[in-house]
């Protein structure tokens, strides 16, 4: 069995990993688009060199300065996409490390609220046998007992009237006549009809007996109603009884300074509350860049980085250096044949490139596809309170070897929802005492819907235990 702190240690430990192959990548699809945009440049220039060898002055200055020309806006565009991309990475690294350290933090402070929780239960095991051996606290839970026992008995008394009242009461349902009697209030002061109406609302109840039948009918449903009321009061009582037998408990608690032990774990409680508070809040910041960098590092959805390739492209891709390239691979010179040479080996280069940037865009994809998977879980792991510091679950391992299939892409984060579903457990058993009401917390806490770590005082009796009360 692994702790809850050790299964979100897992979780967030792979989402960090990710992260970083993420920023790896980046930097790697960046370091690809500057050298592509060297490789178009190096190609620009060589047309500029084969245009001189080949061109008349006249066409060769209209070719030379409207490559130029392009090459100095797409250059600068470039300029401005790669300094974007630069701040972004320097954005991202700075959210992971301070992401990293707060859930760095958030654990350790998980920690420090498990201990308080543990000196908490402590104290009051150790307060147990005086508890039992105090004779107004011996005195209240016989009282307790009692009224829990006669609580009990007008429960089911009620229950019992009120599954007689469904059995019993099907043959006045099921009269028509019976029923437009009784819910028209016929025979009460309820009964509102008009002269006609009254006049064969009578003759319908001479007819079918109806007087009989209400009276009946009505002692059969308020049976139940009266004794429904009873076992409310005596609930109510029994209720009152265990709030006085707390009220012992805690007097016994507080000489032993459990108000003390309390008050330092609502503190650590709050510390906690605000580490998980700033970092969903850096997470949500993280998110934000990351989507913003999904247009940003794609060549071909951010418009700078479009821009500059396009413009650079359209200038060196135009007819006439076309039809340039085929003379000159047709009848190479000495001069122009080497140039030639330098722009199909260029050409190759971009391509590769070209290759490189598409493959690298598409692992950056993959991997935050992965990283959405994993925070998914880790999202539905806080919301579903297994991060209850003294919560833990039984199939570590298989938690282990999911987070690893969704880390490869073969799992997604279904499947680890299903282990932390199967696998919760809570790593102490309760004792037999349960004394003092369980963990004073403010209200709104994080791991019960209640707000009390660790579970109320209401519950089933537990036998020669401190709470006996039950629900009613």
């Amino acid at each position: 069995m692994i702790s809850s702190r050790d299964a979100l240690s897992s979780l967030e430990q792979a989402l960090r990993g990710l992260r970083r192959d993420e920023d790896n990548l980046s930097g790697v699809l960046r370091n690809a688009s500057e050298e592509l945009s060297v490789l178009r440049t190096g190609q620009a220039e060589t047309f500029r060199a084969l245009a001189r060898v080949r061109l008349n002055a006249l066409k060769q200055g209209n070719v030379v300065d409207q490559i130029d020309a392009a090459e100095a806006k797409a250059l600068d565009l470039m300029r401005q996409w790669q300094e974007r991309v630069d701040q972004a990475m320097a954005d991202r690294k700075t959210l992971e490390g301070q992401i990293a350290e707060v859930e760095d933090e958030r654990l350790a402070k998980v920690d420090e609220v498990d201990s308080a929780m543990e000196a908490i239960e402590d104290l009051k095991e150790a307060a147990e046998p005086e508890i039992e051996a105090n004779d107004a606290w011996k005195a209240q839970r016989s009282k307790l007992a009692s009224a829990t026992a006669i609580a009990q008995a007008a429960n089911d008394k009620a229950a019992t009237a009120e599954a007689d009242l469904d059995d019993k009461g099907k043959p006045y349902k099921a009269d028509p006549l019976f029923m437009y009697l009784w819910n028209a209030k016929y025979g009460t002061s309820g009964y509102k009809a008009g002269g006609l109406t009254r006049f064969f609302d009578r003759r319908i109840a001479r007819l079918i007996g109806f007087e009989k039948a209400r009276q009946d009918y009505y002692m059969l449903t308020e049976i139940p109603k009266r004794f429904r009321q009873h076992a409310e009061h005596v609930a109510e009582k029994a209720e009152s009884e265990d709030a006085a037998l707390e009220e012992i408990e805690r007097g016994l608690l507080k000489a032993r300074g459990i108000t003390e032990l309390e008050t330092r774990l609502e503190t650590l409680h709050g510390a906690l509350t605000d580490a998980e508070g700033r970092l969903d809040r850096l997470r949500s910041a993280f998110e934000q860049r990351a989507q913003k960098d999904k247009v940003l590092l794609d060549p071909q959805r951010d418009p700078t980085h479009r821009d500059a390739v396009e413009m650079l492209a359209k200038a060196i891709e135009r007819e006439d250096l076309d039809q340039l390239w085929r003379d000159a691979k047709q009848t190479p010179t000495a001069k122009d044949e080497s140039l030639v040479g330098q722009l199909n080996e260029n050409l190759d280069r971009i391509r590769n490139v070209e290759s490189q940037v598409t493959e690298t865009r598409q692992a950056i994809v993959k991997l935050a596809e992965r990283r959405a998977e994993l925070e998914r879980s880790r999202d539905r792991f806080y919301r579903s309170g297994f991060d209850n510091p003294i919560g833990g679950f039984s199939n570590g391992d298989e938690i282990g070897e999911v987070i690893g299939g969704i880390l490869k892409g073969a799992l997604e984060s279904g499947a680890l929802d299903d282990l932390f579903n199967v696998g919760y457990r809570q790593r102490r058993r309760p004792r037999r005492g349960n004394i003092g009401g369980g963990f004073r917390l403010p209200s709104g806490g994080k791991w019960t819907a209640g707000g009390t770590i660790g579970g109320g005082r209401g519950g089933r009796s537990r036998p020669g235990g401190f709470r006996t009360t039950g629900g009613f």
